[in-house]
């Protein structure tokens, strides 16, 4: 099976966009593939607390139901990126979180670095 790393961009401004990458991740853990999955830009505002169970998509799960799938049932990395959030106001420069986060980790260029030489596919959303 396939490694793969899922880029998602966009937050609770469009929740179409901010969903499919998560559907598109439950689909493929459901196929057997290994998926990462790393937040940039708006998609940071995807995570704090309370903030999943309002992104509801016409026609497609809410998020939070997505969330609960992929890192409780399959336990798949979610990184933010933490260059983004600090941008945004979520992390301090000293990379402290500024709020609480559903789920996720803060990562780094230099990680997401790696998990792009070590996916077989990267999707950007």
């Amino acid at each position: 099976m396939g490694k793969y790393l899922i880029i998602a961009n966009s937050g609770p401004e469009d929740p179409n966009r901010a969903t499919v990458p998560f559907l598109t991740a439950k689909a493929l853990v459901e196929k057997g593939h290994e998926v990462s999955i790393w937040l940039y830009n708006n998609a940071v505002y995807l995570l704090p607390e309370g903030v999943p169970i309002n992104i509801q998509a016409p026609g497609l799960p809410n998020l939070e139901d997505l969330l609960l799938f992929l890192t409780m049932t399959k336990n798949i990395p979610i990184y933010i990126g933490v260059s983004c959030a600090i941008g945004r106001g979520l992390v301090s420069e000293e990379h402290e979180a500024l709020c609480s986060f559903t789920c996720g980790e803060l990562g780094n260029p230099s990680q997401l670095a790696d998990l792009i030489v070590e996916a077989d596919n990267v999707i950007g959303f």
